[in-house]
């Protein structure tokens, strides 16, 4: 597919780069939609193991477009706008293949969000992160689900309350991101996170990130009996078993994503 304000690189590292660098790849619209697209559209690829998800220019994402977001065509049609920071960040966690953000210059707002929700978060020293909407008397409504499931409690509150922003080194401390590294290693150490992953079995990963997510949301005791039933499909991929025989053999595995 050919998109407006994303661009996609296929292959077994896939690319994906929000690419409004006049707007600081501010969320409007189209890159709301085009974004989910290109995520699914990735996900279909069997030979993409790892999305590497970045932004162009300064930085990687400013959040919600403005002009966008205080537009008021009524209730019902403002709620289907608006619904479109939720469904991008729930796709990420509803596809198969795992995604990298490679975050540099500042994560703001729904920016934040997005970087958060990925499954994996790398950031540039001296990255702005923070949820400034408090400030213009808006509110990160959208991107609360996946911060609170992913810092301390309080700690989440006061950044949505006062507006704040949160350094990196507490980002990393709080659990927000997975790796602080200088802006001129950023790619480098994305991409290692990245082949490291893309190594092991497609199927273990797509059924192992549904997994986790799955019963992320359920009733604690309820989860044993849904990661039992989990096992034991994951146990049955031909991948599994490639896996167990490659270990008695002595050999490397050869996946076939089934």
């Amino acid at each position: 597919m050919s998109y407006q304000n994303v661009l996609v690189e296929h292959g077994k590292i896939a690319k994906m780069i929000l690419n409004r660098p006049d707007k600081r790849n501010a969320l409007d619209d189209v890159l709301l939609r085009e974004i989910p697209q290109a995520l699914c559209e990735l996900d279909e690829d069997e030979d993409v193991r790892v999305i590497i998800l970045s932004g162009a220019g300064a930085g990687f994402c400013a959040g919600a477009d403005m002009a966008f977001l205080t537009e008021s065509p009524g209730i019902m049609a403002s709620r289907k706008e608006k619904a479109g920071v939720g469904n991008m960040l729930a796709t990420i966690g509803r596809i198969g293949k795992i995604v990298i953000a490679q975050v540099h210059g500042f994560a703001l707002a729904g920016g934040f969000g997005l970087a958060v929700a990925s499954d994996l978060t790398v950031v540039a020293e001296n990255t702005v992160l923070g949820m400034p909407e408090i400030k213009r008397a808006l509110f990160p409504m959208n991107i609360m689900s996946p911060i609170s499931r992913s810092m301390p409690r309080k700690k989440a509150l006061e950044m949505l309350f006062t507006g704040d922003n949160i350094s990196v080194q507490d980002a990393l401390e709080a659990g927000l991101v997975n790796r602080v590294v200088p802006l001129s290693e950023l790619e480098k150490a994305s991409m290692e996170l990245a082949e490291k992953i893309a190594r092991y079995s497609p199927a273990a990963i797509r059924l192992g990130k549904n997994a986790f997510y799955t019963a992320s949301d359920m009733e604690y005791f309820k989860t044993f009996s849904y990661l039992v039933d989990m096992l034991v499909i994951t146990s049955a991929t031909e991948d599994a078993q490639e896996g167990v025989r490659a270990f008695f053999e002595k050999r490397e595995p050869l996946w076939k994503g089934k």
